[in-house]
């Protein structure tokens, strides 16, 4: 069970079967049919089978009978539960963050095309482009860390990613605490650097600046099976 002030983290790999309706709700499989790639369909089906078996084991429920919801922007929700969670994924990984608070959760990975100093140039902090630009064969790694840190506190805000880009996020491995000094995403969060997975980066938010403690685990499921 989360620890009050904690947030728990899953790695879960998207390479797998699923039986998607044992795992999904109606919604979620209409969701899946309109995705034409087979790969982005199954990718969506594990993670969002993944989401729903923790939920549901978390709260004594079938994956099917989860009441979610979607606020405006479409951030999912329980409604009347005190369980927050977020998702996110990124080629053949996703992570999966549950907490007492609102939780964001964001993972990236190199993409080909894709020039970091001249993203982080252009959305980035004058500070985080300068340190973009000096890391070198790293500039890739620097951007994503970037990245991922203003993405998941965006997420833990339900709000747009346009208003975090500019958003300062230090150095967050043990955890830093950010608010945004122009006022655009309100509130502070507590921030921190997910473990590095290859090229892979991530970091995980909670809204508020107490500090929580981050339990990391393997999501090992067989999802092909009913719960």
């Amino acid at each position: 069970m989360t620890e009050p002030g904690g947030v728990d983290v899953w790695t879960v790999h998207l390479d797998r079967d699923v039986d998607a309706a044992r795992w999904l709700g109606a919604a979620e499989l209409r969701r899946a049919a309109d995705i034409g790639d087979p790969d982005g369909r199954r990718r969506f089906v594990v993670a969002h089978a993944a989401l729903n078996g923790i939920l549901a084991g978390r709260l004594d429920l079938r994956p099917t009978a989860l009441p979610l919801r979607r606020e405006p922007l479409g951030r999912p929700y329980l409604p009347g539960v005190s369980l927050h969670f977020s998702l996110a994924h990124a080629g053949e990984r996703a992570v999966i963050a549950l907490a007492g608070r609102e939780v964001g959760v964001d993972l990236d990975r190199p993409r080909p095309g894709l020039d970091p100093r001249r993203m982080a140039e252009r959305f980035f902090t004058p500070a985080e482009a300068a340190l973009v630009a000096a890391a070198g064969t790293g500039a890739y790694a620097a951007y994503l860390r970037f990245w991922t840190r203003k993405e998941a506190c965006v997420k833990a805000a339900g709000a747009r990613l346009a208003l975090g880009l500019r958003l300062p996020v230090p150095g967050a491995a043990s955890g830093a605490v950010v608010r945004d000094p122009s006022g655009r995403l309100p509130g502070a969060y507590f921030l921190r650097d997910l473990p590095d997975h290859g090229a892979f980066r991530g970091a995980v938010a909670l809204a508020g600046a107490e500090p929580a403690v981050c339990h990391h685990h393997e999501f090992r499921s067989d999802l092909r099976r009913g719960p």
